[in-house]
């Protein structure tokens, strides 16, 4: 199971608790948890050491720790990165790896989606949008959307606690995409790439992406940024007009 990390890339990289736990998000929405150590120094939030860096292949130590091999985007510099036991990664769907501190190893396979199950793609498809969203639309007409800007909005409307602001800025991401209001991708030198990803597999991985920046500017190359669709435009023009129809 672990082989299926092999030539993804790291999107995101996060910092949890007391115990400076490091998560690492991938590019196929694998998260990776645990005491990370890598040459140079600790690992930071957003180490610029993996942000980007490919996994070039991955050995498990019977006594417990994991140790990944990365490169960098060019693949002209290699370096290992161990994760100390105990340490898990879980799958996209569910599936994961996990080895306790007296290195016993434990496996689960696939459960499903943690985001997009059916009965949430259909709510969130024929969801119509509520005002906080329609000024997401409105933001999205200037500049790229990121999840420091959904943040943003959720706290204007009076939402600060961090827990709820987890759950609902997925939720509202999520209505977002399902609805085709706006497309998630990338950002590099030439300007926006969309996902080419289909709409269940984007809101899977937006969701774990968020899951780690929680309010963070996505940096280049992570798909945790969103671009304005016609359809979005439309439901933003559609909007506006029914506003000055109340106003009148």
């Amino acid at each position: 199971m672990l082989d299926s990390l092999t030539w993804q890339w790291f999107e995101a990289v996060d910092i949890k608790g007391p115990s400076n736990r490091t998560r690492l998000v991938t590019s196929r929405g694998w998260v990776l948890c645990g005491s990370v150590t890598v040459p140079g120094g600790p690992v930071t939030t957003d180490d610029a050491r993996l942000s980007g860096a490919v996994i070039a292949g991955c050995a498990l130590s019977p006594a417990g720790p994991l140790t990944l091999t990365i490169a960098d985007e060019g693949g002209s510099r290699s370096s290992e990165l161990v994760v100390q036991a105990p340490w898990a990664a879980e799958g996209p769907r569910g599936e994961a790896v996990a080895m306790r501190s007296d290195a016993r190893l434990g496996v689960r396979e696939e459960s499903g989606p943690r985001f997009a199950t059916d009965n949430a793609l259909a709510t969130w498809a024929r969801s119509e949008p509520a005002p906080i969203e329609i000024a997401l639309l409105e933001s999205a007409e200037d500049d790229w959307l990121s999840p420091g800007d959904v943040v943003s909005a959720l706290r204007r409307v009076g939402i600060t606690d961090d827990a709820e602001i987890r759950t609902r800025g997925i939720d509202l991401l999520a209505r977002l995409i399902a609805r085709g209001d706006v497309v998630a991708g990338r950002v590099g030198a030439e300007g926006f790439i969309a996902s080419e990803d289909p709409g269940p597999a984007v809101i899977e991985h937006v969701g774990t992406v968020w899951s780690a920046l929680g309010s963070r500017r996505p940096g280049p190359g992570q798909i945790a940024w969103f671009d304005l669709t016609e359809s979005g435009q439309a439901r933003l023009d559609e909007a506006r007009r029914g506003a000055t129809h109340v106003r009148r």
